[in-house]
């Protein structure tokens, strides 16, 4: 079983650096076992669906949009990704990791578990630094992504 850890946002725009930030934490925190790959993919826009192929679990990291106190973290499974029905999209993030998905499920070669470990920003203005929030969340959110590693395994 192969398995790919994915940090994604942009570490310059405030809090939604939480992905590389939990990235870092992992590696200086985790020992990962092999066949695990531990990696921030800053805003990989189109390139997206090629860094799902050939895994059978990801767990992706990032900024969510929730109704929720910055800092929250929640938990996405794939089916609650892919329900969200696709649309115009005109940012960094795109496509979309639920676009990512409904692409490498039609072409037949998406991983099977994929979840989604996200951060609820304060703050997704210019700067390099995460809010007190977030940064307290870091820690907590790798928790999290550890805990779903060994459910996913």
């Amino acid at each position: 079983m192969t398995t790919a850890i994915y940090g994604i946002g942009n570490i310059l725009m405030g809090d939604d650096g939480a992905g590389p930030a939990v990235i870092r934490h992992l590696s200086a925190h985790y020992t990962l076992g092999d066949g695990a790959v531990l990696e921030d993919l800053g805003t990989p826009s189109l390139d997206l669906p090629s860094y799902l192929i050939g895994y059978d679990k990801v767990v992706f990291i990032d900024a969510v949009a929730a109704d929720a106190p910055p800092g929250t973290i929640r938990v996405y499974s794939r089916d609650e990704i892919t329900a969200v029905a696709p649309g115009i999209r005109i940012s960094p993030h795109e496509p979309s990791i639920n676009d990512a998905l409904i692409i490498l499920d039609f072409a037949g070669n998406a991983p099977r578990d994929v979840v989604l470990v996200g951060i609820v920003p304060e703050t997704l203005d210019g700067g390099i630094a995460l809010s007190q929030a977030v940064a307290d969340a870091v820690p907590r959110a790798a928790e999290v992504v550890m805990r779903e590693l060994q459910f996913l395994m």
